[in-house]
C-alpha cells in the first residue's frame, strides 16, 4: 500500500496493432465471392442447373395448401416418383384446359394419401394414382422418405414458410445449391476401382429429378447423359429378385382402394389409376413379384375405377425408360399426351367437362 492509503500495482497496457479493417473485409469478401463463383461453375459443369428447385415436405406443403384454399382445377395427381416424373402438367394444360396439383412424392406408397382424400369432404375433383406394383400393394413403405407430410402443410410455422421462400429465390439463381450435391454427398459419388473381392455397396441413389415451379418433375439430365449415374440409378433401386407378394397386404391394398374410392365417388369426385411404363430387370420383377391378374386387375375389379396400363395402349410402349423406373423428359411428354388423351375419351368424370368447355 502507497502512502497515500491506496493499491498501487503494476498494469500492462498491451497495444493492439493497427489493422487494416476494411481492407481485410474486402478480402473476405473476394476470398467467399471467388469460391462461390468457382464452386457453382463446377456444379454447372456436371450438369445442375439454376431454377432446380429441389422437392421436400415444404414444396408439397405449398401445393397441398392451394387446394385447401380451392384455388386449383379439380385434378390431383399423387402417388411415388413414376407419376410425378411421367406426367407434364403443361400437356394437361393444353389438352383439357386444367393443370393438375402435383402431389406424388418419390419413395412413397400413395394409399395413405388416397384414404386422406377420401376423408377430406371439400374434395369432389378427379384424383389421378399412380400405381408402381411393388409399392402400393405392399406394407413396406408406407410414407416413406416424407414422413409427417400430410400434417406438414397445416403445422408449417411461419419461420419455416420464410426459410422455404428465401431458399427458392435462391435456388433459381444458384445451382451449387442442390441437396443432392452437397459435399458430404460428393463423397459416396467417388468413382473408386473396386479392391478384389470388395464390392462398394449401393445404399441410396444419388440425384435423379430436376423440379421447377409447381413441383413440375423430370428425370435429371445427368441421368440420360451419364452411364455411372444411371448404372447406380439402376442398381438402387435393386435387388430384382424379390419373392412374389404377400396375398394379404394385396388384399389390403385393394381393399383401403375400394374404400376411398367409394367415399370420393359419392361425393362427386373420381379416381383412376395409371400404371406407367418401367423395363429392364425393373420390369421383369414386377411381372415375377407383383403378377398383373393378382395386383393391377384385381385392383380394378374390387374399386370398379377406370385405369391405364401402359402394357395395353401402343403408344405408351416402347417410350426411353434410361434407369427402368422413369421416362426421360421427352418421353414424359408423349406417355403424359396418350394417357390424358384416353382419360378424356373414357372417363365421364373428365369427358363431360371438356364437352361442357367446348359448348360453352
Amino acid at each position: 500500500m502507497s502512502n497515500s492509503g491506496k493499491w498501487s500495482e503494476d498494469v500492462t497496457v498491451r497495444e493492439i496493432p493497427k489493422a487494416r479493417l476494411v481492407a481485410m473485409g474486402w478480402l473476405v469478401f473476394l476470398l467467399v465471392t471467388a469460391g462461390v463463383i468457382a464452386w457453382e461453375l463446377q456444379m454447372r459443369s456436371i450438369g445442375l442447373v439454376a431454377g432446380d428447385l429441389d422437392d421436400s415436405k415444404a414444396h408439397w406443403a405449398v401445393e397441398r395448401r392451394k387446394i385447401a384454399a380451392g384455388d386449383y382445377d379439380d385434378v390431383v395427381v399423387i402417388r411415388s416418383s413414376r407419376i410425378l416424373f411421367d406426367t407434364n402438367l403443361n400437356v394437361w394444360k393444353e389438352m383439357t384446359g386444367r393443370r393438375p396439383i402435383q402431389l406424388a412424392l418419390a419413395g412413397t406408397n400413395p394409399r395413405p394419401f388416397l384414404t386422406d382424400f377420401a376423408a377430406n369432404p371439400d374434395f369432389k375433383g378427379l384424383l389421378v394414382v399412380g400405381v408402381t406394383p411393388d409399392i402400393f400393394f405392399g406394407d413396406w413403405l408406407g410414407i416413406g422418405l416424407f414422413a409427417g407430410v400430410l400434417d406438414y402443410w397445416k403445422d408449417q410455422s411461419p419461420s419455416e414458410r420464410f426459410g422455404h421462400q428465401a431458399g427458392l429465390f435462391l435456388s433459381r439463381h444458384l445451382a451449387f445449391l442442390d441437396s443432392s450435391y452437397t459435399l458430404t454427398a460428393l463423397v459416396d459419388q467417388v468413382n473408386l476401382p473396386n479392391r478384389g473381392e470388395i464390392v462398394r455397396p449401393y445404399l441410396d441413389v444419388w440425384k435423379v429429378w430436376e423440379t421447377t415451379d409447381d413441383r413440375q418433375t423430370f428425370l435429371w439430365r445427368g441421368i440420360e447423359d451419364n452411364e455411372h449415374l444411371r448404372e447406380h440409378a439402376r442398381l438402387a433401386w435393386g435387388p430384382f429378385a424379390g419373392k412374389p407378394m404377400d396375398e394379404a397386404a394385396i388384399a389390403r391394398a385393394c381393399k383401403e382402394a375400394a374404400d376411398a374410392v367409394k367415399k370420393i365417388r359419392a361425393r362427386g369426385g373420381e379416381v383412376v389409376f395409371v400404371r406407367s411404363p418401367s423395363a429392364g430387370l425393373y420390369y421383369e420383377n414386377e411381372l415375377h413379384s407383383a403378377p398383373r391378374a393378382r395386383t393391377w386387375d384385381r385392383l380394378l375389379k374390387e374399386t370398379g375405377a377406370f385405369g391405364i396400363n401402359f402394357e395395353d395402349y401402343p403408344g405408351m410402349r416402347g417410350l426411353d425408360v434410361p434407369e427402368w423406373s422413369h421416362l426421360s423428359r421427352e418421353s414424359a411428354v408423349k406417355f403424359t399426351r396418350a394417357y390424358v388423351g384416353v382419360l378424356a375419351q373414357d372417363v365421364p368424370w373428365l369427358s363431360s367437362r371438356l364437352r361442357a368447355k367446348d359448348g360453352a
